[in-house]
């Protein structure tokens, strides 16, 4: 009886708000790393639709005669394909070709409106703008 009086597990026999504690120490850093995730699956899907518009654009803009009507048939590809990605939106996106003897390179740059891809402040190292590039050989080899 003695030794039970001065143990010292004896007043740490409730433990009904560990629970809560815990959670208030971990849910910061777990709502801090969702909110990454985000951030960052947000920028891939846009590299990704960025890239996928400059190579649809590279593929029609093969087909023009002259350097006018290559430039017009890409731009036309990348207005109708900006409806189709979702983190993409209009007239943030500028189009330029550049032509070789052989080679005919398309670039497209997009930079969003609000001026970063990061929607909530904390999570570092996101870039401005996404530049992609997509070059077609001339002849089919």
């Amino acid at each position: 009886m003695f030794h039970r009086a001065f143990s010292f597990h004896a007043g740490c026999s409730d433990k009904s708000g560990a629970s809560a504690v815990e959670f208030a120490l971990i849910s910061p850093l777990f709502i801090l790393m969702l909110a990454g995730i985000v951030d960052y699956g947000s920028y891939f899907s846009t590299a990704h639709g960025v890239q996928q518009m400059v190579n649809d654009a590279a593929r029609t803009a093969i087909a023009g005669s002259t350097a006018a009507e290559r430039l017009e048939l890409a731009q036309g590809v990348m207005d109708s394909e900006t409806d189709k990605y979702a983190f993409l939106s209009k007239g943030t996106a500028s189009l330029s070709i550049t032509e070789g003897t052989q080679v005919l390179t398309v670039t497209l740059t997009y930079k969003p409106d609000g001026g970063t891809f990061e929607l909530f402040p904390l999570p570092p190292g996101m870039p401005d703008t996404i530049i992609r590039s997509a070059s077609i050989v001339r002849g089919g080899y």
